[in-house]
């Protein structure tokens, strides 16, 4: 065995944990219209870009692109959690984009996003985040992955993350959507930013691979 299949090895095995499937996850690429209300940066969309009652909104710290924290009393303070733009959006609105890569069935990955409460002086109900995967921008997506609801405002940022297999359809349903859930009868606003799908490392045939490589130069060694 040569050194070099080592090095190939792991970089495979490596790759195999790499984030590839969400584009623009921190919502911080792209021009937003209507100062962000109702509008978020591509490649995410919604079924009603521009109505306020059906598409995700979009927030910056620094009031350059997106809705400033201060408007309507939602997120007065916050500045994102990375960049300066994050998205928000009611439980009856909606927010999804094309993969750009559909997930393996049967494989095991992770999906995290960094979140935030709404402010509850204003009447804003603490909800969680939920991932579905649907066939076009515009289906009822299958719920694949639920986060816990969140704590409270005072929480700030709260990172969560959940683990799921994909299922046999991932394939023929290449659209991703964060939604926004609520645990009781109030509507609830949610903040999301800096959201990843990551595939699980297992011993697969990357890792297969390079066990035994190592393994052979290691026998190589002691023969020497």
């Amino acid at each position: 065995m040569k050194l070099a299949s080592v090095g190939i090895a792991l970089s495979l095995l490596a790759a195999s944990g790499a984030s590839a499937q969400v584009t623009n996850g921190g919502f911080d690429v792209g021009f937003v219209a209507s100062s962000g209300q109702a509008e978020v940066p591509a490649p995410w969309t919604s079924t009603g870009p521009g109505n306020p009652f059906i598409s995700f909104d979009t927030w910056d710290d620094s009031g350059a692109n997106g809705l400033i924290p201060s408007f309507a009393g939602v997120f007065t303070g916050v500045t994102a959690h990375s960049g300066h733009r994050w998205a928000g959006g009611w439980d009856f609105e909606n927010m999804s984009q094309q993969l750009s890569s559909t997930l393996i069935p049967g494989q095991q990955y992770t999906v995290s996003a960094w979140v935030h409460t709404a402010d509850t002086t204003f009447g804003y109900a603490v909800g969680g985040w939920q991932f579905g995967l649907g066939a076009t921008a515009s289906s009822t997506p299958a719920i694949f992955a639920v986060f816990p609801a969140t704590a409270t405002w005072s929480a700030g940022w709260v990172f969560q993350s959940a683990t799921f297999t994909a299922p046999a359809t991932s394939a023929s349903t290449p659209y991703f959507f964060p939604q926004v859930y609520k645990p009781g009868s109030l509507s609830v606003y949610m903040g999301i930013d800096d959201v990843q799908i990551r595939a699980v490392p297992g011993p697969g045939p990357a890792a297969l691979i390079a066990a035994g490589t190592i393994a052979a130069i290691r026998r190589r060694s002691s023969l020497a």
